[in-house]
């Protein structure tokens, strides 16, 4: 009977051994797709930062003032646009790791408190074992009954003591878990702060780029220079960006009839004219729309002069060629207009527009020498003069 309570005693400690070593632990181990986004973004950051450093190096190598402020003129868009998405990535990347902070302090508290338990579990395992002391193994050995109960009394005995050292690895390992996991706080927020400075860096760059944009307006006599400059090559390039154009509204199906009267102004508060509709550069271009800029102009928003769908979105360009990123809304009975040089769209493809809503933000995207918007009038895909509409 001693024997039996004791054995009774060992196997209740096995139990409880078994069930600490079984238990689930907390993982500290952050996402397998952490890094990756990780990685990605300052891939992106970087690739950005080479942009924007050969457009620089593109404008430094400019021979003259003249021809520098023109290539500043032209690439001041795109500076603003990258300097923009490296902000924005390295806002998110912020936002990452900070998240990734949180979440690692919370599983450190958790396993802290798995730790707390599971030593407390452990030590009642230790005190069981003293006060059971006058049972020495060998004693609960040699009292089996039977030489198939000493086999099993030792096979037993034998898990008990592998279960304990189990344990007390599980609880060393743990141990150094947390502090590993301290240590990846610190790394991540050291890149915090790195990537703060960075993006206060960054915010002074934007800041003054879009100062230089506050005094600009299109500079319609360095547009002229340049095409004359290169006539029979510019001529070639718009003939294929108006051939691009006409597919575009090819694939266009106005729908409905036009009750949009008057048209509405498309810059609210803006009304010089830049370059107006009709020929131009010596009776050797013909402008298919009017040029609207001024002071201050980067960044405002154009809106819808009447009510109607956006027909197409267009948001990769090539620099100095084209409309760059531009829209086309139809608003029925086979007249649209066309939203040309922003810097940002504000709408998608099928959406419904009203009179006087937001469409995008003024920028100097394509070929273009100043942040304007080149706003034109088209009936059933031909280009008219927009003051038809306007007045």
């Amino acid at each position: 009977m001693k024997y039996q309570k004791k054995w009774r005693q060992a196997a209740a400690g096995l139990l409880a051994v078994a069930l600490l070593v079984c238990a689930p632990g907390v993982r500290l181990e952050a996402s397998a797709d952490y890094q990756d986004e990780l990685d990605d973004l300052s891939s992106k950051y970087a690739e950005l930062e080479k942009k924007n450093q050969a457009i620089q190096a593109q404008i430094d190598k400019t021979k003259n003032e003249k021809d520098k402020k023109l290539a500043e003129k032209k690439n001041l868009d795109n500076q603003v646009n990258n300097t923009q998405q490296q902000i924005n990535l390295l806002t998110e990347r912020i936002n990452l790791l900070n998240s990734t902070i949180e979440e690692k302090e919370q599983e450190i508290i958790d396993k802290q408190n798995d730790i707390d338990e599971n030593y407390d579990l452990f030590k009642q395992r230790m005190r069981a074992m003293y006060m059971t002391d006058k049972s020495t193994t060998i004693g609960l050995l040699l009292g089996a009954e039977s030489f198939s109960e000493f086999l099993t009394r030792s096979e037993m005995v034998s898990s008990i003591a592998e279960h304990d050292q189990e344990l007390l690895d599980q609880l060393i390992q743990d141990k150094k878990d947390i502090e590993e996991a301290k240590k990846e706080i610190e790394a991540s927020k050291a890149d915090v702060e790195v990537s703060k400075a960075s993006m206060d860096q960054k915010k002074q760059e934007l800041s003054g780029m879009v100062k230089q944009t506050e005094a600009q307006i299109q500079d319609i006599a360095l547009l002229e220079q340049e095409y004359l400059a290169n006539q029979a090559q510019m001529q070639k390039e718009m003939a294929a960006v108006q051939a691009e154009i006409d597919k575009i509204y090819q694939s266009i199906n106005s729908t409905g009839e036009y009750n949009g009267g008057v048209m509405g102004w498309p810059v609210p508060g803006y009304s010089k004219i830049t370059s107006d509709y009709g020929w131009r550069f010596n009776n050797t271009d013909f402008h298919t729309g009017i040029d609207i800029s001024g002071p201050n102009i980067y960044g405002k928003q154009t809106v819808a002069v009447a009510d109607g769908t956006v027909a197409f979105v267009q948001t990769t360009y090539t620099p100095g060629r084209g409309y760059g990123k531009y829209i086309i809304v139809d608003h029925g009975g086979g007249i649209t207009t066309l939203y040309g040089h922003n810097s940002a769209i504000l709408v998608s493809v099928g959406q419904k527009v009203t009179r006087g809503q937001a469409l995008t933000q003024i920028g100097s995207t394509g070929w273009s020498t100043g942040p304007h918007l080149h706003f034109e009038v088209r009936v059933n895909g031909k280009h008219v003069n927009p003051w038809t509409y306007l007045k």
